[in-house]
């Protein structure tokens, strides 16, 4: 999916690029990490040569003899919901096995996973993030690295710590995921919120975008619209690009083009948090299982049409941090992720790691690594997995947001769903009259909600500064991700439809 021509309409830069060593925190610059057993050569005499095979009575690690488990034998689904929405699909029996050596010299075993591993990840890991970076989202320049993370919230917090040092500014959507806003507070930082514009479509439908304009004209204008940080400007933007949490937006590749350009003009970092970025769906429509099928596409279509461009296919100077995880797409208990950034950046993250968390864990590489390598046959079948889920996810979707639209709340415009092509949520706009306190009128719905048996998150409790964002905050967010069945989906949406109803008709009282 290419960007079309008016990706470009902002300015760009002109002077020269300047250093990534000035993006990174003097914290992070600063640290340094010593090892008893590292370099025990420097300093050696000038005819000294080391031994080819030396005998290391060094190591305090443990052989692998001493480790209990021998082998693992696993059973894996060849479809998520395989017993209800793929249930006449063919299965395959073979389990996967992981020996403590296995015979296959590309796999990994029991006996090196399970024994102290590599900050960046064991050896076949990294490799398989590395190509996997290489196949989906190459950036646009050639000194990046990739290291493990112990999921995307240890990720984000590493990233903080590499780049915000106290008193940096950092742009944050004006709804987001607010944990980040405790990385930053933490390492001193000042979150200043972006706006987001939520616009009625032809079709009567809604869609959201972050407002390019309005954060163009912010950082333009910095001095005179924000006096409190005159002379600090933004050190760096965090952003959700695809399914947005909460709205469920989806920037599209013009956005993003926009955005890296004012980037590139203005000298900040983007930090990618893009735990949804692989399930992008169809457009909405009657759910209907038989039917499911038709929306499956070719791992070559999936990747050049339907796939959104991650901001470092258009990263030409190291200014974007990508945060990735396994959470959302094989299991979050595994705490597996990973981070691609420019190598200098990479550095400090390992750094850090080395000081703080180590490895990421050896038993979640190794049962992820073999699953991919053994039951899916490396990264174009794990790709079909992926493309198992977002069929999925678009059923699940369809049953949430039909039993919304054919209800009376909606029929009678009290409620509007945002455009959701992507992920787990979509978020629902409450029409609410012109100058109603929607913050404090949310929370009154909230009660009837609870009252019917639903349980949403509320707008505002995701927004950076709620005073900031009062007049946007007349939305809640649905993730059609968690309930078993169909019928627990359409009785959820059923459930929300009766409670909006009920409070409309009470006059915007429980």
């Amino acid at each position: 999916m290419a960007p079309s021509s008016t990706a470009t309409s902002l300015p760009v830069p002109v002077a020269p690029i300047p250093s990534i060593d000035a993006l990174i925190s003097r914290r992070a610059a600063n640290r340094t990490f010593k090892h008893f057993a590292a370099s025990i050569t420097d300093g050696a005499p000038k005819n000294f040569k080391p031994h080819p095979k030396p005998l290391a009575l060094s190591f305090g690690r443990p052989n692998a003899q001493y480790f209990p488990v021998k082998k693992i034998t696993v059973e894996v689904d060849d479809y998520p919901f395989q017993d209800t929405l793929f249930k006449n699909e063919e299965r395959s029996q073979k389990p996967v096995v992981i020996e403590r050596y296995p015979e296959d010299s590309e796999l990994l075993g029991t006996g090196e996973a399970l024994q102290y591993g590599n900050i960046v990840g064991l050896p076949a890991f990294h490799k398989f993030l590395t190509n996997f970076v290489q196949r989906i989202h190459s950036p646009a320049y050639d000194d990046w690295e990739v290291t493990a993370s112990n999921g995307a919230g240890e990720g984000l917090n590493k990233v903080a710590d590499a780049l915000i040092d106290p008193g940096d500014v950092v742009l944050f959507e004006e709804f987001t995921f607010s944990p980040f806003g405790n990385n930053v507070r933490n390492v001193g930082g000042i979150p200043v919120p972006v706006k987001i514009k939520f616009q009625k479509e032809e079709d009567d439908g809604i869609s959201a975008d972050i407002d390019v304009e309005y954060l163009s004209h912010l950082l333009e204008n910095w001095d005179e619209l924000k006096p409190e940080l005159k002379g600090n400007k933004p050190k760096a933007f965090y952003t959700i690009p695809t399914c947005q949490n909460p709205t469920g937006l989806t920037q599209s590749p013009e956005t993003r083009q926009k955005i890296y350009n004012l980037a590139s003009l203005h000298n900040f970092i983007i930090i990618e948090d893009d735990p949804y970025g692989y399930l992008t769906l169809p457009p909405f429509a009657v759910p209907d299982v038989e039917s499911l099928k038709k929306h499956d596409v070719s791992i070559d279509d999936y990747l050049q049409n339907h796939l959104v461009p991650s901001y470092l296919k258009f990263d030409t100077e190291g200014r974007v941090v990508r945060v990735e995880t396994f959470s959302k797409v094989f299991a979050p208990g595994l705490r597996l992720g990973f981070v691609v950034g420019h190598r200098k950046i990479i550095d400090v993250i390992k750094k850090y790691s080395s000081i703080v968390t180590r490895a990421p864990s050896g038993p979640a590489q190794l049962l992820l690594l073999n699953i991919i390598d053994q039951k899916y046959g490396g990264i174009d079948g794990w790709l079909e997995w992926i493309l198992k889920m977002r069929l999925a996810y678009t059923h699940r979707r369809n049953v949430l947001i039909s039993s919304i639209v054919n209800s009376e709340a909606y029929k009678l415009g009290y409620i509007k769903v945002v455009s959701c092509d992507a992920g787990m949520f979509a978020s629902l706009l409450v029409n609410f009259p012109q100058g109603t306190d929607n913050i404090q009128k949310i929370n009154l719905l909230n009660y009837k909600l609870l009252q019917h048996g639903v349980a949403v998150v509320l707008g505002h409790k995701m927004a950076i500064d709620e005073d900031f964002s009062e007049g946007s905050s007349n939305f809640l967010r649905l993730s059609y991700a968690c309930l078993d069945t169909d019928d627990e989906l359409h009785e959820a949406g059923s459930r929300l439809s009766t409670a909006v109803k009920e409070f409309f008709d009470n006059g915007l009282e429980y």
